[in-house]
């Protein structure tokens, strides 16, 4: 009986880690600029709240003005905040892909 301790494999293997590597790092690059679109969609969403209720501030209706330009200013944050975890989370796995 023959025991084949190392097979040919090895090579094969390898081309299959670096094609999944270039596939889940091709993956990432496409959420990322989805992420990227949608907090510029909703950046955009932010301003011409923010800017409604700078308006609605001239035209004298207080309570108006300060519940819209809150939600705009709470749009803006959320939306940085969600592109900055985005991005952290990139960064780690690209780490631990490097590691390996």
């Amino acid at each position: 009986m023959k025991f084949n301790l190392f097979t040919k494999k090895q090579p094969q293997e390898q081309e299959d880690k670096k094609q999944m590597r270039e596939k889940i790092i091709a993956e990432f690059i496409r959420q990322t600029q989805l992420t990227f679109n949608l907090a510029l969609g909703v950046s955009t969403a932010s301003a011409i709240i923010t800017l409604l209720g700078v308006g609605l501030f001239y035209l004298d209706k207080i309570p108006e003005a300060s519940l819209t330009a809150g939600g705009g200013i709470v749009f803006s944050i959320g939306s940085v905040q969600f592109a900055k975890e985005t991005r952290k989370e990139l960064e780690e796995i690209l780490e631990s892909l490097d590691d390996e």
